[in-house]
This record gives C-alpha cells, structure tokens and sequence, in this order.
C-alpha cells in the first residue's frame, strides 16, 4: 500500500474520529504496509489447461450461476468481468447479468458479443437497487448454486473449480454438501493486473460474523436457500451480510476455501476506496445485526467501531443470560492502559497469544484483535465465567473465583475516549491468584475443560486490564 493510499484513507479516517484517531491509524497502517501485499500469481496457460482436464474429471459438476447487477458499469470493467466469468477452467457456470443502467446499450452490447449461451442478459425497466436487482437475476437462475459477483470485479481462472472441488470434499468429511462457500480475496488497480491485500480469512466464526461481514467475497449458496431468503431491500448496502445472518440462523453449513479466488476493484465507485460515501451500507449493517438479535431474543446494542464496516456487539445485562452456550469470555492484558501492549488474552490450542505485542489502540490484520471472535483459550487474568465452571476454576487456581476488578474499557467506537462498564461487566481479578502460578497453563487448563463440557469460548477485546 502506497503513502498516498494510506493518506487518503487515514483523512476519511480523521474525518470521522478525530485527529488522534487518524493519526493512529496512519502510524498502524504505515507499520504494517508490508504485510498488505498479496502473493496471488495469475496460473500460466498451462496451468489452467491442466484446471481444466481436473474439471472434466469431477465426481460432481454442479451448475453454478453467478449473479451480477450491474448499473452504469464502466464498459472496460464490465468486459473484464464478464471475461473472468467465461473463462472459468470449470465451464459448467451461467453468468446472469441484471442491466439496470440508464443506458444498457453498452452492457448488452458486450454481451452479445460474447455470443456464448451460457450469457443471461437482463434489462431491467429501472433500477431498484441492489437487492431487488439481484432479485431478478435470481430469478432467472438455474444452477444448484449461486454465486454474487460485483459488476467491476474479477474472478481468479480457478475460482469455481476450486469451489466444485470444495462442495466434494466437504461432502465426504461431513455427509452433507455445504449450504454457503466462501474464499479468501484481495484487491485489484483499474488495470487488474496489480495485487493488493490479501485477505486471509478464517474458517467459519459465528462470533467473528457479528462483528463483520469478513465472508464477503467470495460468495456462493446453494440455490434452494438463496431463493428462499432472497435479499431484502431494506438493508440495501449490507443486503449481502443481511443474507449471510439470515443463513446462518437457518442452520445453514459454512465452508472456507483458503485461497485468493476474487480480486475487488479499486475504483471511485467501489466501498474498496470510498467508505465515506457508503456509510448507509455500515448503518443497514447495523439494523441487520439488531434483526439477528431480536431473532434469537439477545438482549444486544449494536455500535459502529471506528473502522467502518466493523461493529461491537454489546450484551446488555449478564451475558450468560443472552448466551447460555458460552462457558467463558474474556478479555486481554496489556502491559499498560494507553501506550502498553497486549500480553496477554486469546490464545491458540497450543497456547500462542495470538495478537502478542500488538500496540494498544492498534487494531491488527484486517483489524480483527478488535473484534469479538470465538477462541481455543482465555486468558484467566480477565475472563468472566458461567457459574457451571467456577468449582472447575478453584480445582485448577487453588483460588475461589470471584469477580472484583471492573476491566477498563477500550475505546472501539467514533467520537469517543471510553465508556462506563456495563452490569456483568466484571471480570476475576488475577491480583487474588496467591501465590501466583503459571497463568498460560491454568488458563489453557480451564479453556480445556470449558471446550471440551460442550461450551464456546468468547473473546471480548473491549475488556482489558493491565498486567
């Protein structure tokens, strides 16, 4: 990432929080330009030959359509999209292009250049916006699966292929094919020739899913459970995040496919490079989250952290009310309040901190240490626990458990420096560990017991207290 990128981002940033704030999140962006390359390498022709013998050698070829509403697409974009889609190694696809531009003379140009069957154009009388345009290609969808492709963007060559060999593989390990499939992007320039920010994503988080839409690109559902949600208009701008909740309260199956298959274009009209004039999306993001919310009966309030597009989803009350499966949440440790650094919290099976030595207001790699996300273990010095585990705690720490520190709170939203501790935010004071034992092994010890009685672990960075 350039300094004129960054600069440009940081002034939207400085806008919305502040000059502190802004300043913050240059001096992070800069630390970590390196770390925000992308290592996709476009396969050679031979390559993709090979791809494509693989393809005719599937055990299962389901059809796969993909979606694209396009309005007033610049006609480069829309050709280099429409390209990425046609010249899939897999070929059992459709590619249903919904025309609400003003003038659709160019777009249905292009398509009927192609002259390839597989090419579905639609031209819509007037444009709805972006849900009840994807509605209409929706409709017209034949393929088993779906797949949501953004007008200007690209498709890897392997990108469908890799998501054919996912719906077999996953099948095999669970017995069932997945309902919604997801891959791992980065962003492209204006000539799709340059590779940026790669995106690596974890596997399937509900936790981590209400804090961000981090699924996003690239996205395919089966057809039965697309058609039967189908996008809602009301959440125009998070219509996508909206659909993902939705899914996932149906109990729908979420499989990762860890590699680049979607490069998002950087252009004046895309949320990639213009947050400032997308900030009705963030709000829908909001109100989908409270509809999640309601649904379940969680008693939540939903705020905008500073990063646009990411959210703090607040318990009100005991959150063990609300969240009866969770066995813990906790919080992180940092050597000190405002220029520390975290030492303490998440951890891994193994016991690795996950965001060690992170600077606190740092937010991290695609700033999930700021988000609340599922965890293998917690560190016991700010952990709140499920009554069901406190004799399991006084077994392991020798110490009866009681919650006396009230953790400082980390500011994660705009316009303001913290906020006052909610009821049921107080949290094991670790200065009543006497003596003082090896906190990674009793915490990895507790986690253990908490996993493995069928409980979640969540992590709560919004807690923290200093070591």
């Amino acid at each position: 990432m350039d300094i004129i990128s960054v600069t440009k981002r940081s002034l939207g940033y400085i806008k919305r929080n502040g000059v502190s704030a802004g300043i913050l999140e240059i001096a992070e962006s800069m630390s970590g330009r390196d770390s925000r390359g992308s290592d996709y390498r476009r396969p050679t022709e031979y390559e993709i030959s090979v791809m494509r013998r693989l393809s005719e050698r599937l055990s299962r070829t389901p059809l796969i359509s993909v979606l694209v509403p396009a309005y007033n697409t610049d006609p480069v974009f829309f050709r280099e999209m429409a390209e990425s889609v046609l010249a899939q190694a897999y070929d059992k696809l459709e590619l249903i292009i919904a025309d609400a531009s003003e003038d659709k003379s160019a777009l249905r140009s292009i398509c009927d250049e192609f002259g390839d069957i597989r090419v579905k154009y639609i031209s819509l009388p007037s444009n709805r916006g972006i849900s009840e345009n994807t509605n209409e290609a929706l409709k017209e969808a034949s393929g088993e699966y779906i797949a949501l492709l953004d007008h200007d963007d690209l498709l890897t060559p392997d990108a469908l292929l890799r998501i054919a060999e996912n719906i077999i593989s996953y099948s095999k390990r669970i017995g069932k094919e997945p309902d919604v499939i997801y891959s791992d992007e980065d962003k492209t320039n204006a000539s799709g020739r340059d590779f940026s920010e790669r995106n690596s994503k974890p596997d399937f988080d509900p936790n981590l899913l209400l804090n961000n839409n981090y699924i996003c690109h690239l996205t395919v559902m089966k057809a039965s459970l697309m058609k039967k949600l189908a996008f809602r208009p009301e959440y125009d701008g998070a219509q996508d995040y909206d659909l993902l909740l939705r899914a996932m309260r149906e109990g729908a199956g979420f499989s990762h496919v860890p590699q680049i298959l979607y490069h998002w274009r950087i252009s004046p009209a895309s949320t990639s490079s213009n947050t400032s004039g997308k900030l009705y999306a963030y709000d829908a993001g909001i109100r989908a989250l409270e509809d999640h919310a309601a649904a379940f009966d969680i008693k939540a309030d939903i705020y905008n952290l500073r990063n646009v597009g990411y959210y703090e989803f607040r318990y009100r009350g005991d959150i063990f009310e609300s969240r009866p499966d969770l066995g813990a949440v906790g919080g992180r440790v940092v050597t000190d309040a405002h220029r520390g650094r975290i030492c303490g919290g998440i951890m891994d099976k193994e016991g690795k901190l996950l965001y060690e030595g992170l600077p606190v207001g740092y937010t991290g790699y695609f700033h999930r240490a700021m988000c609340q996300q599922s965890a293998s273990a917690l560190d016991i010095r700010c952990i709140r626990l499920n009554p069901e585990f406190h004799d399991d705690f006084y077994k392991i720490t020798g110490v009866r458990y009681s919650e006396h520190r009230v953790p400082g709170i980390v500011s994660l939203r705009p316009h303001e420096t913290g906020r006052a501790p909610q009821d049921g935010e107080k949290v094991f004071d670790a200065k009543n560990l006497l003596p003082e034992g090896d906190v990674i092994e009793m915490s990895m010890e507790l986690s253990a017991r908490i996993r493995n009685a069928g409980y979640g672990l969540l992590y709560y960075p919004c807690w923290q207290v200093v070591k």
